[in-house]
């Protein structure tokens, strides 16, 4: 049986998890959020806490890995953060939910998940930003602080599982069923006073982020009413999202009129989003045959323009997944006459020379997009794997240096830099490389067994030693519940870095 994400709102399976009473045995009405929590987890915690939420989700296979979609949904997270009332001194992070249904939820420490589902339901960018911008005012004004209220920080490995857990429920994950079963029944008051509150206030200021930002503001109200229409036609079968958010025709109104006190702004040109929102669609497409059959009688005969890029696009990237490179070639060779330095078209076509055997066409493609781009994760991502097939490892190692200096989203980086150094005959180097990327898989044992195998190559300077010790304590204490997140260890650690 699949259990919706409705069956139980984040705040109340925490709420019972970290109580051990469900809230329909509450003698009191909850209070309003406000800063309750502030006190008792620390924003250090909290970003611990989505963190290990997230490599839950990844390492479940919940997450859609796509360098060029996940660089596309954080600058336009940006854009709206630099314009929040409290952005926070956390660094924010958005990614794709590879979940088909329409959705998307914010996490302690700045994490913002966007189903797949949700991204192509919407029809412009000011209604993708809308959700993002009613995801980011959860976090900025701490509406989960109350459910930490009565938590200590050795309880945030159960509190992060759990979050991950009703969010792989809805795509019936048996980790999710079996959490979302255990605290059902105490859902209903739960979702009535930990929502309504919040989501206004994640409404009104979401709308003033849109109007800063240039986007639409409207756009918040059309997508909600588009959603409550489509629930009615579909009866039981509502978005994941209004069962998340619920919506009422109150909510759509006060909406709307928030937003028709607020400038008309002059919308800038979206193509961004529509070419990523036909990428999503080709990545996700269950039959390219048939989809390419579809694009052929309908799109290829149309003219490239300015509203047909997308299409033929979308017409490109088919033909590539269904190895017809040289048709590929010709007609992204074409967009790239209309937009020669367009990082999506570029890409394209380092992938097409890659798959035809032209691999130095290809390292001089991505090259050339770094002169433009630099450090741009997408860019960086597909030449690091093309020297490492061109047996550069020196020069991969090179860029993955500089690249990492901050933390990366995509684990794959540090998969990357493992090869590298074992080709440059760094086994140590290798392994630590390889311990990285476990950790941020969620596998942490295997990630403490590659740190392991680090520290026994012999003639490890004073500096590298220091480190691994430090980062086999620092996942140990995620293997063990009950680790103490700001422990003597994880302050070793950070010091050893900054060094």
């Amino acid at each position: 049986m699949r259990f919706p994400l409705v069956v139980l709102p984040l705040g109340c399976l925490l709420a019972v998890l970290i109580t051990g009473v469900p809230p329909l045995l509450a003698d009191t009405p909850l209070p309003d959020i406000g800063l309750s929590g502030a006190a008792v987890l620390t924003p250090a915690e909290e970003r611990r806490t989505g963190e290990t939420v997230v490599r839950n989700i990844r390492r479940a296979g919940g997450i859609l890995e796509d360098p060029l979609l996940t660089e596309y949904l954080n600058n336009l997270g940006y854009r709206l953060l630099a314009y929040a009332d409290n952005p926070g001194l956390q660094p924010f992070q958005f990614f794709l939910v590879d979940d088909n249904s329409i959705n998307a939820f914010a996490l302690p420490g700045g994490f913002i998940g966007v189903n797949n589902g949700l991204l192509l339901a919407t029809e412009s960018e000011s209604e993708l930003a809308s959700v993002l911008a009613h995801e980011i005012s959860h976090v900025t004004q701490r509406h989960y602080a109350r459910a930490y209220e009565n938590a200590s920080s050795n309880q945030i490995p159960v509190l992060a599982a759990v979050i991950a857990a009703i969010i792989l429920g809805s795509k019936g994950n048996e980790l999710g069923q079996a959490a979302l079963t255990s605290a059902a029944a105490g859902s209903i008051q739960q979702q009535i006073n930990f929502t309504r509150h919040n989501e206004e206030e994640a409404d009104r200021i979401g709308i003033q982020m849109l109007a800063k930002a240039n986007l639409d503001p409207a756009a918040m109200a059309v997508f909600f009413d588009k959603l409550e229409k489509q629930s009615r036609i579909l009866g039981d079968s509502v978005p994941e999202f209004l069962r998340t958010h619920p919506v009422t025709t109150q909510r759509i109104t006060d909406a709307q009129g928030r937003a028709a006190q607020l400038p008309k702004p002059k919308l800038q040109d979206d193509l961004s989003y529509r070419l990523m929102k036909q990428r999503l669609q080709v990545l996700t497409v269950s039959d390219p045959t048939e989809a390419l059959q579809h694009y052929e009688q309908n799109f290829k005969s149309q003219p490239l323009n300015h509203l047909t890029v997308p299409l033929h696009y979308g017409y490109a990237l088919l033909l590539t997944r269904l190895q017809k490179y040289s048709q590929a070639d010709v007609e992204i060779s074409r967009l790239l006459k209309q937009a020669p330095h367009r990082i999506a078209f570029l890409l394209a076509r380092a992938e097409i020379q890659i798959n035809s055997k032209r691999l130095d066409d290809a390292l001089q493609t991505y090259e050339s997009a770094l002169k433009y781009y630099p450090s741009n994760s997408a860019i960086t991502h597909d030449y690091v794997a093309a020297l490492l097939q061109a047996q550069q490892a020196k020069r991969a190692k090179e860029v993955l240096s500089d690249y990492l200096k901050s933390p990366p989203v995509n684990p794959e980086f540090y998969q990357y830099l493992a090869q590298a150094e074992s080709k440059l005959a760094n086994p140590a180097g290798s392994h630590e490389a390889m311990a990285e990327y476990y950790y941020l898989l969620g596998q942490y044992h295997q990630a403490l067994d590659q740190i392991n195998l680090a520290l026994k190559f012999p003639k490890l300077d004073f500096y590298t030693l220091s480190r691994l010790e430090a980062r086999a304590q620092l996942v140990k204490q995620e293997i063990l519940p009950g680790a103490q997140t700001e422990s003597s260890d994880q302050k070793k650690y950070q010091n050893v870095l900054m060094d």
